[in-house]
């Protein structure tokens, strides 16, 4: 019986820590789209459809991202909690938060 606890908890770390990898993935693509494409074509050639579509989909995107960061998480201090939240909405820190966490979960298991 004991066996199986660790085991179960490092596949439900394992489990959070891809859904947060793969949003995070997300997130940070469609962030990029949006600030280096939508919005310049929004400015400059003033089509607002890509900046729409970008813009919604990453808001949706980004609140699933939120979730996942929570999941894997729950158990992290308040400051690094918040700071991969907030890695999410600023180009390329989702990337760069994902790999951080990544190497820090994979190195503790």
């Amino acid at each position: 019986m004991s066996t199986e606890a660790p085991a179960r908890r490092g596949m439900r770390v394992g489990g959070a820590l891809l859904r947060y990898r793969v949003m995070a993935i997300l997130t940070g693509t469609m962030l990029v789209l949006l600030v280096f494409v939508a919005v310049p074509l929004q400015i400059w050639a003033h089509k607002d459809g890509p900046a729409a579509v970008i813009g919604t989909a990453h808001g949706f995107l980004f609140i699933v991202y939120l979730v996942t960061a929570l999941d894997l998480g729950v158990r992290w201090h308040l400051v690094k909690l918040g700071l991969v939240m907030i890695a999410g909405t600023v180009p390329f820190c989702s990337f760069i938060a994902e790999r951080k966490i990544t190497r820090e979960i994979r190195g503790s298991a």
